[in-house]
């Protein structure tokens, strides 16, 4: 057997170290899943002595039931999302530094739940947390080696939470730790070259997983947490979703604050949101997570349903809805045409959403010119340095750099003077701010977008996530069906999984419309989840290393 690689060997060190401290040692092998957890007799009086429990499968739902009834307690839980970790952690790398204070604060939980106090919709939940998000007291990282303490990098550790981390906080969530991602959130297949490690598909180590949300669509889909964290700029939550089988929602862009996220595209795409296990799951985090707040003034026009995102969830939500499908009208060219074996299963999928009773719509964009605004060469974002600057700004008096300026300088003199990314951001600040370019071509897409729906009187659109499945986990790609469309329109999608090619690789839909409908294409996925409930999950995760790199 090789030998893990040696960061993996310290953060399942480090679950190791939480677990001990608290009078729980956890198994370093395991044959399956649920060897590898405790097989918890509950104590008595709080459930059947002897009875065994099993989080890897737990809902947001399933999992606050069992809190309320006592089958367990929120430390119960949060040593056994440890337990599997240590066991799983050195053969897919999904974390890049675990939370120090997770068990402290699931005994604050239990502590509040047996008290009667006040709970938050998420009290007592273990969640993760993508590495590019704020966590008060933890380095955001970015997968970036300069930024990355592992690789001699800054430490940049922000003075207080992202406003969506500090939200999931006071909604009681249990951060078990933050995840891996390629270097600055730059792939959107995989994290092979973040400073810590690619990270492995926890449906299959040889199948691309996804990025640059990898980690956290691994830590869901290997049951290390109940769900997780994401971003994207240009498909980094819907492609690891899609490459391991999850329910995710790209919001709105303005609908859920990225304040407080290290800025890929920040004043333009990026946004912020959930990996789940359910549609349900999905909307029940949308609902701690959306709206407005002064800290992100992005956020200011910011529309939320009465009533959440759970609001519209129904098994007849499809029924009597006109739903418009993929053709070139959409897109031509590179990346556009389906690959036989997708073709056949968006057919079924297509199928499916008539039984669910809706009537479908071919190709509605045809002649609409939708498809020229991709190879036009539009503007796709801008000025993200001096977003950056002001993320760095945000880390507070105390923290080691406050600027491009200062991390340039300190690049410079430790070591990181070839690093080419921060001399582009640097170069960044040389032109002024002017977003008018990219809201032309912005507004274009919508112009034409809102008009197709209209004129079809569509409520939605479903087409398959990706146009072929997704490759190898080294050389290998996830190709979406929506990215950069939807990324530089600024309009919400919400993935959900549907079965699988021959080959077992995950094949899934998406569903999309106008800005801030998250609510109802939630409740489209909510019903064909009821109906077909096409998620794959792997029940025997492996305990040997996966491929290495190519030399």
């Amino acid at each position: 057997m090789r030998t893990p690689h040696k960061r993996q060997a310290r953060v399942a060190g480090l679950a190791a170290a939480l677990l001990a401290s608290a009078g729980l040692v956890a198994t370093t092998t395991a044959p399956s899943a649920s060897a590898a957890l405790p097989s918890a007799p509950v104590n008595q009086g709080r459930a059947t002595v002897g009875e065994t429990w099993n989080p890897t499968t737990f809902t947001i739902t399933e999992t606050l039931e069992g809190l309320e009834t006592g089958k367990y307690t929120s430390v119960e839980l949060v040593k056994a999302y440890l337990a599997r970790i240590e066991t799983y952690e050195p053969y897919y790398n999904a974390f890049t530094q675990m939370n120090p204070d997770a068990l402290a604060a699931a005994a604050s939980s239990d502590k509040r739940r047996t008290k009667g106090k006040k709970l938050g919709p998420l009290e007592g939940v273990p969640i993760v947390i993508k590495d590019s998000l704020d966590v008060k007291g933890m380095p955001t990282t970015s997968g970036w080696p300069l930024t990355s303490p592992i690789t001699g990098g800054i430490s940049l550790i922000p003075k207080t939470d992202a406003p969506v981390v500090k939200r999931l906080r006071d909604a009681g969530a249990i951060f078990i730790g933050k995840t891996n991602l390629p270097i600055l959130a730059g792939s959107g297949s995989n994290a092979n070259n973040s400073a810590y490690g690619p990270t492995y598909n926890a449906l299959n180590q040889e199948w691309a997983p996804g990025g640059s949300s990898t980690g956290s669509a691994t830590s869901v889909a290997g049951g290390f947490a109940v769900a997780g964290m994401a971003e994207e700029t240009g498909g980094s939550i819907q492609n690891p979703a899609s490459a391991q089988s999850l329910y995710a929602v790209k919001p709105t862009f303005g609908l859920v604050p990225n304040t407080g996220n290290f800025p890929l595209q920040g004043w333009t795409r990026d946004v912020l949101g959930p990996l789940a296990k359910t549609a349900e799951d999905a909307a029940l985090m949308l609902d701690v997570l959306a709206g407005p707040t002064p800290e992100d003034p992005k956020t200011k026009d910011a529309v939320v349903p009465e009533g959440g995102y759970t609001s519209e969830l129904s098994n007849n939500a499809l029924e009597g809805k006109r739903i418009g499908l993929y053709g070139p009208g959409w897109r031509v060219g590179d990346n556009a045409e389906l690959s036989p074996e997708t073709a056949k299963l968006y057919a079924e999928a297509v199928k499916k959403l008539k039984k669910q009773g809706a009537t479908v719509v071919e190709d509605p964009f045809a002649g609409s010119g939708f498809n020229e605004l991709r190879t036009a060469g539009g503007a796709t974002g801008c000025c993200n340095s001096w977003a950056i600057q002001e993320y760095l700004e945000r880390l507070g008096p105390r923290a080691a750099v406050n600027s491009i300026e200062e991390l340039n300088a300190w690049a410079d003199a430790n070591g990181f003077e070839d690093d080419t990314r921060i001399n582009s951001m640097v170069d960044g600040l040389d032109a002024e701010p002017d977003l008018t370019p990219f809201l032309t071509n912005r507004d274009n897409y919508l112009r034409i977008f809102n008009q197709v729906l209209e004129e079809h009187d569509l409520d939605a659109l479903a087409f398959p996530q990706q146009v072929r499945e997704i490759g190898p986990i080294f050389g290998g790609s996830v190709s979406a069906s929506t990215v950069s469309e939807i990324n530089i329109a600024q309009l919400p999608s919400v993935v959900v999984p549907d079965g699988a090619y021959d080959s077992g690789k995950p094949f899934n839909i998406i569903f999309l419309d106008k800005k801030w409908s998250e609510a109802e294409l939630l409740g489209y996925a909510y019903d064909y989840e009821e109906a077909y409930g096409g998620r794959i999950i792997n029940d025997d995760l492996a305990t040997t290393p996966g491929p290495t790199p190519p030399q």
